[in-house]
């Protein structure tokens, strides 16, 4: 059987006028583009809706990416998306039906 590549969508909303954003997301965001497994980072906007941002990253195993969630559930793997965040995350869990 085929691996199966994983695409994680996370939307946030943001606090309003949060002067941070870059320095939380350039704090957080270089571990996770770096945890195995890994295949893709991006911080996606929205421009008729600016009290969101979204986190999409790809994944080379569903394994890979439960790793990475336990991680960020550490004290090792903390981030500092709260002090950004307004509310809690949605997280979107996609898996790849075909590539081109």
């Amino acid at each position: 059987m085929p691996t199966v590549a994983v695409t994680i969508l996370l939307e946030f909303p943001v606090r309003p006028h949060a002067e941070n954003v870059d320095e939380v997301l350039n704090f957080d965001l270089p571990a996770t583009a770096a945890y195995p497994g890994n295949e893709g980072t991006e911080v996606l906007s929205d421009n008729t809706r600016p009290d969101k941002l979204f986190l999409l990253t790809r994944w080379s195993t569903p394994e890979a990416y439960a790793a990475y969630a336990a991680w960020r559930q550490s004290p090792e793997g903390a981030t500092r998306l709260n002090e950004i965040a307004a509310g809690a995350p949605t997280i979107h869990h996609f898996h790849t039906y075909l590539r081109f």
